[in-house]
C-alpha cells in the first residue's frame, strides 16, 4: 500500500503560520498608525506617541510570531500597551501627575467651569480602580475597542473582560466624586450640569 501524503499536521502539532511580509506591516500601519497614536499620546502625552514607531519596529523583528490577519489590530494595541508599561516603570511621571491632580481635586475654587470639576471628578474615580480595570474601561470607551479584543489587549478571557467591565463601570457610577456632581444643583446662569458618566479622553 502506497504512504499517505505528510500535507497535513498530526493531531496536536502546532500548525505554523507563514511569516508576514513588510508589505503586510507597512499595511497594517496605514490601517491602525492613527488609533494606535492617538492611544499612545491619550495615556502618556507625546512622550507616549513617541512609542508609535517602536510598536511597528516589534512588529517587524517579530513576523514570524505576528497571529492570524483578524488578531493582528489587538496585538498591536498590546504591544503598545507592554511599551507603556516599560516607559511607566523607569519615569513614573504620568502616575506622579495624575496623583497630584487627584490631591489637588478637593480644592475646587469658585466659580470654576463646571466642565473641568468633571474631568476631575472622573480622574479620581477612575484613580480608584484596579489599572486592569481602569485600562479596561479606557480601551472600551475612549478607544472604541470591542470587548472581545480589549480582553486580548490585557491578555484574559472575553468573558472575564465583560464581568470586570461591569463591575468597573458600577464602581465608576457608585464613586462620591461622581456622585456629588450628579447631586450638584445647576449654576447660578441655569445652565444645565455637564454629565459626568460621559467619560472624555481626560
Amino acid at each position: 500500500m502506497p504512504a499517505r501524503p505528510r500535507s497535513r499536521a498530526r493531531a496536536g502539532q502546532a500548525v505554523v503560520r507563514p511569516t508576514a511580509s513588510p508589505r503586510e506591516i507597512e499595511d497594517l500601519y496605514r490601517r491602525h498608525a492613527d488609533e494606535l497614536r492617538g492611544y499612545l499620546y491619550r495615556r502618556a502625552g507625546p512622550a507616549g506617541a513617541d512609542l508609535l514607531g517602536e510598536v511597528f519596529v516589534v512588529a517587524l523583528q517579530r513576523r514570524s510570531d505576528l497571529p492570524a490577519p483578524e488578531l493582528r489590530r489587538a496585538w498591536l494595541f498590546g504591544t503598545a500597551r507592554r511599551l507603556l508599561l516599560a516607559a511607566d516603570r523607569t519615569a513614573r511621571r504620568r502616575h506622579s501627575a495624575e496623583a497630584e491632580r487627584a490631591r489637588l481635586a478637593d480644592a475646587v475654587p469658585p466659580g470654576e467651569d463646571d466642565r473641568s470639576a468633571v474631568t476631575r471628578a472622573v480622574q479620581q474615580a477612575l484613580a480608584s480602580l484596579r489599572e486592569q480595570d481602569r485600562e479596561l474601561i479606557r480601551l472600551t470607551e475612549w478607544e472604541r475597542l470591542p470587548v472581545t479584543e480589549a480582553a486580548m489587549v490585557l491578555g484574559v478571557r472575553a468573558g472575564t473582560a465583560r464581568v470586570r467591565l461591569h463591575r468597573a463601570r458600577r464602581a465608576l457610577a457608585d464613586h462620591p466624586a461622581l456622585r456629588d456632581l450628579h447631586d450638584r444643583p445647576a449654576g447660578l446662569d441655569g445652565s444645565e450640569r455637564s454629565d459626568p458618566t460621559t467619560f472624555g479622553a481626560c
